[in-house]
């Protein structure tokens, strides 16, 4: 089957499963601009990428590019889902030769659920694999004026690779360079962050968190940071001002 012949029949299976008072509600939780929504159940959309699973793990690297280009420039927040299944699979075969391709694709994030996800499943294991050249590609994004790349740069050292403690010291420089932005879904990108980091390298991310504090820097980022946080311990953060 043709790439565009298999991207116009998940589309077919999608516009069949839209529910407009469901998308109203999406679009609710979404106000970005570009945004858009099926109103699809997450079930229900399960579903559909289970059922072509297979058919995508049988395409080459280039056609895996260009399915999920085709999914991501849709600006449907569904179709971005399939992009990053698609792109996910193909993360083992990329090489840093593909990161120019991922900085155009990143130009298509419009909302907090595709960049997590594509932040999270494709860029992490790239991460991992080329850490000099995917540190570079974030720096890039950490100035963009792009705020979901933006955010993008920071939360990509949440959960696992937060956690393993490799990464703090370029998480921190990066998350620094965001302390003040304006974007209040950067912001809670940057505190994320700072919290799984803190997961793995705990006593140097508190005392930045706590430095932050004395710095007034806003709540946002500090009260997500220290989510983990209990007792004595969390008040005495609390306790900081500026």
């Amino acid at each position: 089957m043709k790439i565009k012949d298999l991207y116009l029949e998940i589309v077919g299976e999608l516009v069949k499963r839209a529910d407009a008072e469901r998308a109203k509600l999406d679009k609710y939780y979404h106000k970005t601009a570009g945004h858009k929504s099926y109103g699809i159940k997450t079930a229900e959309l399960e579903e559909l990428i289970k059922k072509h699973r297979n058919t995508f793990k049988q395409l080459s690297l280039q056609e895996k590019l260009d399915l999920s280009r085709m999914f991501f420039e849709s600006g449907f927040s569904e179709q971005s889902t399939f992009g990053i299944v698609v792109l996910a699979q193909g993360a083992k075969e990329m090489k840093p030769s593909d990161f120019d391709f991922l900085d155009e694709l990143a130009n298509c994030l419009n909302n907090w659920g595709t960049t997590d996800g594509f932040s999270l499943y494709v860029i992490q294991p790239l991460l991992m694999a080329y850490p000099n050249e995917t540190l570079d590609l974030l720096e890039k994004w950490n100035k963009s004026d792009n705020l979901w790349k933006r955010r993008a740069s920071v939360v990509v050292f949440t959960r696992k690779v937060g956690m393993s403690g490799k990464f703090t010291d370029e998480a921190l420089v990066l998350c620094d360079n965001l302390i003040w932005d304006k974007e209040d879904m950067v912001r809670k990108g940057v505190g994320w962050a700072l919290k799984d980091c803190m997961r793995g390298d705990r006593e140097k991310v508190l005392n930045y968190v706590k430095w932050l504090r004395q710095k007034g820097v806003s709540a946002v980022i500090t009260l997500y940071a220290i989510r983990d946080l209990k007792g004595k311990e969390r008040k005495e953060i609390l306790d900081i001002k500026p």
